[in-house]
């Protein structure tokens, strides 16, 4: 298993970033989706090891008005 974990600059509310992990775990290939409460600008998103979708996560983030940086990988 594979993780990535993104920062995203916007400021989203309990409620939006419960939609936000939703989607991100509809995407293919997507396993888990953790948002910290402590820290709502940090998603780590766990994905099958035998594809690389890193890319494919921040065009579907971009896509929805955020702006995300891979802070690891």
């Amino acid at each position: 298993m594979h993780s990535i974990q993104v920062y995203i600059d916007e400021k989203l509310d309990e409620q939006s970033l419960n939609e936000l992990k939703q989607f991100m775990q509809g995407l293919p290939h997507v396993t888990n989706v953790e948002i910290n409460t402590a820290q709502p600008h940090d998603l780590l998103v766990e994905y099958e090891e035998h594809f690389n979708i890193p890319m494919l996560i921040m065009d579907k983030l971009h896509h929805k008005g955020l702006h995300p940086d891979i802070i690891s990988g």
